[in-house]
């Protein structure tokens, strides 16, 4: 088919030709559709951390997070310069593990071990009420406005003292050893070393004045049982004796003694018979294994049968080496084999004396063990009957010696507690008196300084995550894809905020919003199979978001690519375009009257693009946009140019933008970055999917890529200076100021791409 775009209007097919089919296609725009130009360097693979989700979240509230940072920071410093300065003294001491003894068993209390509980008992002791309340009456602090109210009672002073002791001492163990060390901090550096002195004196003389009490009370508790021990004892020793002269009975254990000698005499014989049986039980062993066994210790260590089994060696060696060169029946092979026969019958009867004797030995040591097992029977007979008779008289002889050994153990006892109670020990021993220390440790300007930085920054960075995750504007093409489940058709960049028109950007090939508007020009060529959709509404949920300045940016770069572009400004409630009225009767004209299109489009000085402006303003935008001259119109348009794009009104309450949509081939929704909430740009996009328009992705406009946490360059390339600053600021409350475009005017009074701004 020949190609007509560029021919004359009145020359190009009539209404005869058959309208585009609308597409039917799935979205397949150039930013999504191939991996290789679409995939972001920036998103993770796969569901795990997005760390370049976190560096844009943390870029895009940058400031914040510094303004946060040095607040906190500076506050720290101010309160860390008006705090009162606190200095530090430490004095160690040292646990001994057992306390040091001059006489073994001389004190009263068990050996203490300095374990771990131990060395906790000993903690809760330095930090105790009882020895804090010594110290305050030693120093007395109590008359000290530093630790107690000088105007309170005295006992009400010691109290505040003490608990102003307890609240600022530290006792800890230095790492894993049995060195403590006891620090206190006060607001005077003297007293810091003097309290902690004193603390760690008075723990040392409490412990041993516990001690000393102590060891006291033993010692008259030992001197009654004493008296009450000697008394049994006499009397055990008297009953014994008694007894012993009305049984007749001699001394047990004496040397002169029958029963004695047979006590004796039986111990030796069970040691003997115990041997005896040993002996027996391995020469039996022996006598069987010959019986069974040709390789017994008793052969293999017999000398004669070595010598005999070391002369068989030879000969079978020598044997073996002639067997080489002569036959068995060779004289001297004859003489060999007797010879090696002989030492055979040798090694055999060898063996056989061996065994005799071993059977010799077994008998002997069977008859040995039955002898002394008979002796054994008759001494146990004789043992036994004299303990029968001397049970009565072992029980007294035991009671005597207990009573012999208790008081002579309390004896001693009284004696060692006696001398110990002179002598003062103690576990506990000083290593390092405290100091007066010369520079408060606390407050640490530079710590503080670093943690408030640090917490400062935490609570920045998470405040940052916390505003992103309230935040649901739309602001960045992932939002446009995440938020919305659309593509990003064009990203369009924030201009720089100078002066000039839209025209004049797009003038300039290098600015980056030319870049960003041709970028979307190659995404609108993929949205279908066939091409770029032949009729395209614009519309936006709010005024001001750029839709207007998409439309004709996106006219003129199609037009420059050689396209015939018609450009409908459908908003008949505020039309942006200014056209003279007698050039064209509008779209409202022509909704309402039978002229033709043809007739009342306007060019403009870019090739290729025209405007149908929208006309005279209607009283009912909704209903006329309704009738059925519409649909004929676009088809129409269709018809004559390349690409229809329709300016349409903002949705708000209005459904002009739906109605234009249904009878389009596609929709663009314009959205301002940072501007529209998620739940107002759903909304946006139910009401158009309810008047059946086909939405085929959304126009970002004003994105600000530093702003957002992106690389400048990642969305667009910067080759000079921004174009035009359009709708960066918000209009004033009751003001009509808008822009109106004059590009298609064609008056000497007001020349082509002029923008007039009331």
């Amino acid at each position: 088919m020949p190609d007509d775009r560029n021919a004359p209007l009145s020359v190009r097919p009539g209404p005869g030709r058959a309208p585009a089919e609308r597409p039917v296609d799935n979205f397949a725009a150039y930013p999504v559709a191939d991996p290789r130009y679409t995939r972001d360097p920036y998103e993770q693979d796969g569901a795990g951390f997005d760390f370049w989700g976190v560096l844009r979240t943390l870029l895009r509230r940058k400031f914040m997070i510094l303004a946060i940072m040095i607040l906190g920071t500076s506050a720290a410093a101010l309160l860390t310069l008006r705090e009162t300065p606190l200095f530090r003294s430490t004095a160690t001491i040292e646990v001994q593990r057992q306390e040091t003894r001059i006489i073994e068993s001389a004190e009263v209390d068990p050996v203490v071990v300095a374990d771990s509980e131990y060395m906790a008992t000993q903690y809760a002791l330095m930090k105790s009420r009882a020895l804090a309340e010594r110290v305050v009456e030693l120093l007395d602090l109590s008359s000290n406005e530093l630790y107690a109210d000088p105007s309170a009672s005295r006992e009400e002073r010691v109290r505040q003292a003490a608990d102003n002791i307890g609240r600022n001492l530290q006792v800890a163990p230095e790492g894993r050893s049995r060195v403590v060390r006891v620090t206190f901090v006060s607001a005077d550096p003297n007293d810091a070393a003097r309290i902690a002195n004193t603390l760690v004196e008075s723990f040392i003389e409490g412990s041993l004045e516990r001690k000393f009490n102590t060891t006291a009370y033993a010692r008259k508790f030992l001197e009654e049982r004493l008296v009450t021990a000697k008394s049994s004892l006499e009397d055990a020793e008297r009953r014994l004796v008694d007894y012993a002269q009305q049984k007749d009975i001699l001394e047990l254990g004496t040397e002169n003694g029958n029963s004695s000698l047979d006590v004796d005499s039986l111990v030796a014989l069970n040691a003997e018979f115990a041997a005896a049986q040993s002996e027996r039980i391995a020469s039996e062993q022996r006598y069987r294994e010959m019986l069974t066994s040709a390789a017994t210790a008793d052969y293999l260590e017999s000398e004669d049968l070595m010598r005999l089994r070391a002369a068989r060696s030879e000969l079978s060696a020598q044997y073996q080496e002639m067997l080489g060169t002569f036959k068995p029946d060779y004289p001297d092979m004859v003489r060999l084999a007797a010879r090696i026969e002989a030492l055979d019958a040798e090694m055999d009867a060898e063996k056989a004396a061996i065994r005799i004797a071993s059977e010799a030995t077994f008998k002997a040591a069977v008859a040995r063990e039955e002898s002394l097992a008979n002796r054994i029977n008759e001494l146990k007979a004789n043992v036994q009957d004299q303990r029968g008779r001397k049970i009565d008289y072992t029980i007294l002889q035991r009671e005597v010696d207990t009573a012999r050994a208790q008081y002579e153990a309390l004896l001693q006892r009284l004696k060692e507690v006696s001398i110990a109670g002179g002598v003062g020990s103690s576990q506990v021993s000083v290593v390092d008196r405290a100091i007066v220390p010369n520079e408060p440790f606390e407050p640490n300007l530079q710590r503080t300084l670093i943690q408030a930085m640090i917490l400062s920054l935490a609570l920045g960075i998470g405040l940052a995550f916390a505003l992103n995750y309230i935040d649901d504007t739309i602001k960045t093409p992932e939002d446009v894809k995440q938020k919305l489940g659309l593509p990003a058709i064009g990203v369009i960049p924030k201009s720089s905020g100078k002066g000039g028109s839209i025209t004049d950007a797009l003038g300039d090939p290098r600015s980056p919003i030319t870049e960003a508007f041709y970028s979307a020009r190659t995404a609108l060529e993929f949205t279908t199979t066939s091409g770029a959709p032949r009729s395209l509404v614009l519309t936006s949920s709010q005024p001001g978001e750029g839709k207007t300045s998409s439309a004709i940016s996106l006219g003129m770069s199609f037009a420059r690519s050689g396209r015939k572009v018609l450009i409908i400004d459908a908003d008949l409630r505020k039309p942006s375009f200014v056209a003279n009225a007698r050039d064209s009767v509008g779209l409202s004209g022509l909704l309402t009257g039978e002229d033709r299109l043809a007739d009342n489009v306007i060019g403009s000085s870019t090739d290729g693009l025209y405007l149908l402006p929208s006309g005279v303003i209607p009283p009912n935008p909704a209903e006329l946009l309704s009738s059925g001259r519409l649909p004929a119109l676009i088809e129409e348009a269709a018809e004559l140019f390349d690409l229809v794009l329709i300016d349409s009104p903002p949705l708000l309450g209005f459904a002009d933008a739906p109605i234009l949509g249904s009878v389009c081939d596609a929709t663009i929704v314009v959205i301002e970055s940072g501007s529209i909430r998620r739940p107002a740009a759903a909304r946006t996009l139910e009401r158009l999917a309810e008047g059946n328009a086909n939405v085929v992705g959304v126009m970002l406009m004003k994105f600000d890529a530093k702003k957002s946490g992106y690389e400048s360059g990642y969305y667009y390339y910067s080759y000079g200076r921004g174009a035009y600053a359009y709708g960066s600021k918000p209009s004033k409350k009751g003001s009509q100021a808008r822009r109106k475009i004059r590009l298609f005017a064609g008056t000497d009074e007001t020349p082509p791409n002029a923008i007039d701004r009331e």
